[in-house]
């Protein structure tokens, strides 16, 4: 009885002490690690990230970024009407403080940039709104760099999450087992299946990004087969719905937030401060009496088409947004048919061509080309190197030129040197190699590089006149 008295006794207290010894390793997780970003309401009404060091100590992660509430989690129905979908998008209450997990992606890093000589513009704060099927290396990135200076941005997000993103293609675990896999960007699911934003713990996804719940997934695509005979799952690209969608919740929740709207793809590294002196210094325009729908004008596909800003930014003042809402909650809903011409709800509509003919058809709205005073585009739709090459005069008219003026800017005078928006950017390391660019201390390894590759000299040239033009360089 004695030696069996001591034995459960010894069991007692070696449970005892791994119990704590766990409880102390979840305390020093929560409190000391780096990968806990803690959001909280700052003394002046903003949402900031912060963390708390080793010292127990509360420091500053991203001064001044906006990170507005995170979005309610109601699991919706497959297919919804639209009163529906507006209770379900419905705006969630102000939120004091919420952890939130980045060890499911990269740390948003802290800028170094110096904008203490750019200018301010206080009456014309941008919202920004990127399109996204969730990939966590992305948004780091961009919230690495060009999203710390919106005033507000969020991220419109397909419902659905999972897999890799490979372009048009998404992979998952067991293709990157087989080989199958491109090194594509993880959206972070391990189970080889996608699965609703729901369904994930509390606080996996930063608060910024706001699930858009569709009537049509990006994930129920028939595969296809790409050339080494490896079937792939493509991505449904219904983006049509997801913009109306999205510019309808943003009017119905953050319309006061900004008086300037602009849509950003993901591979577009913007500009903020740039459109904010576009529509001030360089238009002055009144965005909340005034229509207003910019960005780069093309006119491509036929001589019969109507003009339209192409996707890679298109922004709209805060008028605009008011009546365009209205328009897309009235129109008509759930047709099948393609392209026809028509404003209205239905698959596989091309999204430009209908943002284009629904602001034509209802508020006899006309797409504005963003172009300065010697007719050189503010936004591109290539990587800002190729685009300094196009010559209009030996490649002819090919579509990029169609309905442009015969004065429009070409080869090294393509681009106005306070740009907006440059495209075909997809990867994250080319997000940061490019704010490393722009806004890094003069004479960096980055900006050294762009003299080494093709056409290296106009593109170092253009992008040491960019730096000058915004105040980052003397």
């Amino acid at each position: 009885i004695f030696i069996f008295t001591l034995l459960f006794l010894a069991i007692g207290l070696l449970c005892s002490a791994i119990y704590l010894s766990r409880q102390l390793d979840l305390y020093n997780h929560h409190a000391l690690s780096s990968n806990n970003i803690i959001v909280e309401q700052r003394s002046d009404g903003r949402l900031g990230a912060v963390a708390i060091g080793s010292n127990h100590a509360v420091t500053d992660r991203k001064k001044g970024m906006v990170i507005p509430e995170r979005s309610n989690r109601i699991p919706p129905k497959t297919t919804m009407d639209d009163d529906t979908h507006r209770k379900v998008q419905s705006k969630a209450a102000d939120t004091q403080k919420t952890t939130v997990d980045q060890s499911v992606f990269p740390p948003i890093l802290q800028s170094t940039a110096d904008f203490s000589n750019v200018k301010e513009y206080p009456n014309d704060r941008l919202y920004c709104m990127v399109p996204f099927i969730w990939n966590p290396q992305i948004y780091s990135a961009i919230m690495s760099t060009w999203g710390q200076r919106c005033d507000t941005i969020h991220f419109l997000t397909d419902a659905m999450v999972g897999g890799q993103l490979n372009g048009d293609h998404i992979s998952f675990v067991d293709d990157v087992q087989s080989g199958n896999n491109n090194q594509g960007i993880s959206s972070g699911t391990a189970d080889g299946a996608t699965k609703p934003y729901w369904e994930y713990p509390p606080n996996t996804f930063p608060p910024n990004v706001k699930f858009i719940n569709m009537t049509r997934s990006w994930e129920n695509c028939n595969p296809t087969t790409n050339r080494q005979g490896r079937t792939q799952k493509k991505v449904c690209r219904h983006i049509w719905e997801k913009m109306w969608r999205s510019w309808v919740y943003v009017e119905e929740h953050h319309a006061t937030e900004a008086e300037w709207f602009c849509k950003v793809d993901y591979d577009t590294f913007f500009f903020p401060d740039n459109l904010k002196y576009y529509v001030r210094d360089v238009k002055q325009w009144d965005p909340l009496t005034e229509h207003h729908y910019f960005g780069h004008v093309i006119q491509h596909r036929s001589r019969k088409d109507k003009p339209m800003v192409v996707g890679a930014s298109a922004c709209w003042s805060r008028k605009t947004l008011g009546d365009i809402a209205q328009v897309y909650r009235e129109m008509p809903k759930g047709s099948m048919k393609g392209e026809r011409g028509k404003c209205e709800d239905r698959a596989h509509a091309t999204e430009e061509v209908t943002t284009s003919q629904c602001l034509r058809e209802h508020l006899n709205i006309e797409p504005e080309a963003a172009r300065d005073d010697q007719l050189r585009e503010y936004v591109t739709i290539d990587k800002y190197p190729l685009v300094l090459t196009w010559n209009r005069t030996e490649q002819g008219e090919w579509w990029y030129w169609r309905g442009k003026p015969k004065e429009a800017g070409q080869m090294e005078n393509t681009i106005a040197r306070r740009p907006i928006g440059i495209h075909k950017y997809k990867q994250p390391e080319e997000i940061l190699t490019l704010w490393e660019e722009f806004y890094g201390p003069s004479g960096n390894a980055a900006m050294e590089k762009v003299g080494w590759q093709r056409h290296g000299e106009v593109a170092k040239k253009f992008l040491l006149e960019v730096r000058k033009a915004m105040g980052i360089d003397p």
